[in-house]
């Protein structure tokens, strides 16, 4: 395994929220955006999007060939509460195979990646939140669009699926208060949701920054 040297910076591959707030708690921290080519650094601490995929196994790739210590921060994910109706599935295929023949309004609030498993599907519609400058038209046969701008409430949201007739909700496990809402939102408007669950982790987990400052004490 490398061993840190007073030279050698840990770095942060961003993604999350949460990934800039470490550089305050990570001493001579680098914050990349991108997954580099190469690691120049003594550790590497993967602050991705928790329901990052590709690039969590890039960056797992790298520091295995490398010989780094890595370590996935993440967010704790979403608890069910009393009224929440869930169907867990492991990626966007199962998602689509979940989805009860009777639900014919989904609500579809995925990347750009996940939709590709919703494309030719002619007997549903689909209300699909994305940014203005993705179109979302990947071979979803039925669709409008709904905007991703904020912010939203609980109650918005449930005012939301109310008015498209939205019979299931279609997300990811991002965790956090941000993309809450649409999960309240289900809630109260008595919808189901299909959780597409976060990919395995195929290094240590830390949920909050003195996990963080543990893993490093540790190396």
């Amino acid at each position: 395994m490398a061993r840190a040297t007073p030279y050698d910076p840990v770095l942060i591959v961003a993604g999350s929220r949460e990934a800039r707030d470490l550089v305050d708690i990570v001493p001579g921290a680098v914050l990349v955006e991108d997954v580099p080519g190469r690691l120049d650094a003594s550790a590497v601490i993967d602050a991705s999007h928790p329901c990052e995929r590709d690039i969590h196994a890039r960056i797992v790739r790298l520091c295995a060939q490398s010989g780094l210590p890595l370590l996935r921060y993440a967010r704790p994910g979403w608890t069910a509460v009393e009224g929440d109706d869930w169907r867990s599935v492991p990626d966007g295929t199962a998602a689509r195979a979940a989805l009860s023949p009777e639900w014919q309004r989904v609500f579809l609030c995925l990347g750009r990646a996940e939709r590709v498993a919703f494309a030719h599907d002619p007997g549903r519609h689909y209300l699909v939140r994305t940014r203005r400058d993705d179109p979302a038209t990947e071979a979803i046969t039925d669709f409008t669009l709904t905007s991703k701008a904020g912010p939203f409430t609980g109650r918005s949201e449930a005012d939301l699926m109310r008015a498209h007739r939205i019979d299931a909700l279609v997300t990811r496990d991002a965790g956090g208060q941000g993309a809450y809402p649409k999960i309240e939102g289900a809630r109260l408007a008595g919808v189901p949701v299909v959780l597409i669950a976060r990919p395995p982790v195929a290094c240590p987990v830390a949920r909050n920054p003195g996990e963080v400052r543990a893993w490093l004490a540790s190396l």
